[in-house]
């Protein structure tokens, strides 16, 4: 089993490499750093100033470049939206997922950033990314507040659930192992 993992855009290099190594120590798989696809200006909507996630979705699930590997992450730092949705952390299809660091940024929220929230900010980028990662594995929402399935309606709630699975959803998710 491996996992592509896609800069979209200008995504900072401590971001992918923290992704990388530890994704492979979350699902014991091959992560490897593919080709940078370049700011997807078709996705963009320029009256709500976001990405439309979907769209960049689709784009990474049927490039050829990737096609050798059976998932594919997208890591984008633009924030993202999806029909009936405000804002998404991330959208997820059958092999592929992508996820938008914009909003797990605290100066997103109008916040300074310190060391500490460095570590925070590390903190939510893996927690989304295995979340999105775990619906490709067909893993659905978990109603436990505390594990990676449980729905981010807020940055609250990842902050809350943090990047591991519960029992019943860790036993649902091995297809990796």
């Amino acid at each position: 089993m491996s996992i592509a993992l896609v800069p979209i855009g200008e995504v900072d290099g401590e971001v992918t490499e923290l992704l990388k190594k530890k994704l492979r120590k979350t699902f014991n798989v091959e992560v490897s750093l593919a080709k940078t696809l370049s700011c997807p200006d078709y996705a963009f909507n320029k009256a709500r100033g976001q990405y439309l996630s979907t769209a960049i979705l689709e784009d990474i699930t049927y490039k050829k470049e990737y096609s050798a590997y059976e998932r594919v992450l997208g890591v984008f730092d633009r924030d993202m939206y999806a029909s009936r949705l405000n804002f998404v952390f991330g959208e997820a299809g059958a092999r592929a997922a992508v996820i938008s660091i914009a909003r797990l940024r605290q100066s997103f929220y109008g916040l300074t950033e310190d060391k500490k929230d460095k570590k925070l900010f590390q903190r939510r980028v893996l927690t989304e990314a295995v979340h999105e990662l775990g619906h490709t594995l067909g893993l659905g929402h978990c109603k436990d507040p505390r594990c990676v399935m449980y729905f981010s309606n807020s940055i609250a709630d990842t902050d809350r659930k943090g990047p591991g699975f519960c029992k019943r959803c860790e036993k649902g998710g091995s297809a990796f192992s």
